[in-house]
C-alpha cells in the first residue's frame, strides 16, 4: 500500500489514483541547507521563508498539481476545523476535514504523528497532527466523532504517518498520568512512550474500518526524515491528502 516514489520530488505515496492523492514527504528534493537540508516544508520553522515557499511549491506541484493548499498553525491541541468557504490558512488547530475537491490538506510533521482519513467513496477527507498532547487530549476521538456526521467509522480508512519510535522517545514520569501503562515502556531508569501503538490502538477502539501504518521512525532515519528529538533545530516534513 505504501510506496516510495523517487521520481521528481522523493516522497511516499499512500494513494495516487483518479479520486485521491495521499502520502508524506521526505527531507529530500528541496533547496534548503544546513540543518534544514533540503526539503523543509515547515512554514513556522526558522528556515529562510523563500526556501520554504520554493520547497512547498516543488512538492505540491509534484504530488497534486493544480490543487489549492490548506495548512494549519499547529498548536499541539485537540482542535479540529472544517475547510469550507470560510477557512483561512494558518488557522490555529491540529486537525481539519473537508468535502471539497481540489484542496490538499497538509500536516506539518517531524517526530509527532499524523493521521490521514478518507471514506470509501472519497466524499470526505481529513488530516490531523497528533503529538503526545493532542493524543492525550483526544484529538483522534474528536476527529472520528466529527467524521461520523458524514459516514460510519467502519467506512473510514486511516493512514498513520512516520513518527518517533518508542525506543527513542523518552518521557517524564508524569506520563503515567496521561497514557495507559501498556504504552509506557521502562528503559533502565527512564520511561519511553510508544506513541505509534497508542495512535493505532485509539483508531481501532474508534471502529475505523481500515488502518494502514507506515511504521517508520523519524529519529533513526536521518537521510529521510527530520527529527526534533534527534537534531533540535530542524525542518519539517508534510503529510498530505486531497480529493480530486
Amino acid at each position: 500500500m505504501l510506496k516510495y516514489n523517487e521520481k521528481s520530488i522523493p516522497h511516499y505515496e499512500w494513494l495516487a489514483n483518479e479520486r485521491c492523492v495521499a502520502g508524506f514527504s521526505t527531507r529530500k528534493g528541496g533547496i534548503s541547507s544546513g540543518v534544514y537540508a533540503s526539503m523543509n516544508t515547515g512554514l513556522h520553522s526558522l528556515d529562510a521563508p523563500e526556501n520554504v515557499r520554493t520547497n512547498r511549491q516543488r512538492l505540491f506541484e509534484a504530488v497534486a498539481p493544480g490543487f489549492s493548499i490548506a495548512n494549519l498553525h499547529q498548536i499541539h491541541s485537540a482542535k479540529i476545523v472544517e475547510v469550507d468557504e470560510n477557512f483561512e490558512n494558518d488557522t490555529e488547530a491540529d486537525g481539519f476535514f473537508t468535502t471539497r475537491s481540489g484542496i490538499l490538506l497538509t500536516i506539518s510533521i517531524a517526530d509527532c504523528g499524523s493521521v490521514l482519513f478518507h471514506d470509501k467513496d472519497f466524499s470526505i477527507i481529513a488530516g490531523l497532527h497528533c503529538g503526545w498532547r493532542g493524543t492525550r487530549d483526544g484529538i483522534i476521538q474528536t476527529m472520528v466523532e466529527k467524521l461520523s456526521s458524514f459516514t460510519q467509522p467502519q467506512n473510514l480508512t486511516a493512514y498513520i504517518g512516520p513518527m518517533i519510535a518508542q525506543e527513542n522517545y523518552e518521557v517524564g514520569q508524569e506520563f503515567h498520568d496521561y497514557f495507559p501503562e501498556k504504552f509506557l515502556i521502562p528503559h533502565g531508569n527512564s520511561l519511553h512512550l510508544d506513541l505509534n501503538s497508542c495512535v493505532a490502538s485509539i483508531l481501532q477502539e474508534c471502529g475505523i474500518g481500515t488502518i494502514h501504518n507506515a511504521n517508520l521512525d523519524t529519529f533513526t532515519n536521518p537521510d529521510l526524515f527530520f527529527s526534533y528529538r534527534r537534531d533540535g533545530k530542524t525542518g519539517r516534513m508534510c503529510s498530505f491528502i486531497g480529493k480530486k
